[in-house]
């Protein structure tokens, strides 16, 4: 039996999967397309030749994590599922932590709002999460507000793995358990499954 091929999409969702994790961890600017192609296993030319440049794999990183949260918030919206929309949707968000990288990575976005290309896209993003809320979830705009609200301090919580000292800091089951009363263990154990950066799988061409 042959090894089974890899075919070209493959191979380009894998290096962009390491990228994200790289840009969650280092960022944008820190990150460097030799770090992703070490993480990734290929070569750095590799990486350039499927991506053109490193801002365009940035690009492609902010796209993928929006396209991401979308996906899973419309999911939700459709399935059905007992319950309010908003909490199941908050739960739905605290689940994506197990995709590494991914809302680092947005969160990195969403701090360079100044910056002329990742500043549009991040900003027309973060509004698409918001139309999806508000048009195809049916939220209330208070609603949806607080659902982003409570995402992105979501985010800050696992940049600053605050779950990680749950058991020896009473101000952070405090602050953790009036935030999210209801879903305080499962955001300690998706955050205490976030390692940040897998370790690299094999040294790269450079």
């Amino acid at each position: 039996m042959g090894q089974k091929r890899i075919s070209s999409s493959q191979r380009r969702a894998s290096v962009l999967a390491a990228a994200i994790r790289i840009f969650g961890s280092k960022g944008f600017v820190a990150t460097t397309t030799a770090d992703i192609a070490r993480e990734a296993a290929v070569s750095q030319p590799y990486v350039v030749s499927l991506f053109g440049s490193k801002d365009a794999l940035v690009r492609a990183a902010i796209e993928h994590a929006l396209d991401r949260v979308v996906e899973v918030f419309e999911q939700t919206i459709d399935d059905d599922a007992p319950g309010e929309l908003a909490p199941r949707i908050g739960v739905a968000y605290l689940q994506l932590f197990k995709e590494q990288g991914l809302q680092l990575c947005l969160a990195h976005a969403f701090t360079a709002g100044t910056d002329p290309e990742i500043g549009p896209l991040a900003r027309d993003g973060f509004l698409r999460v918001y139309r999806v809320l508000v048009d195809h979830g049916h939220l209330a705009p208070e609603q949806a507000s607080q659902i982003l609200a409570a995402g992105m301090m979501a985010n800050v919580v696992l940049g600053l793995r605050l779950a990680d000292d749950y058991d020896r800091e009473p101000a952070i089951r405090e602050l953790l358990s009036a935030t999210y009363p209801s879903n305080v263990e499962l955001l300690r154990t998706v955050t205490g499954a976030y390692d940040g950066v897998a370790p690299p799988q094999g040294a790269a061409d450079v």
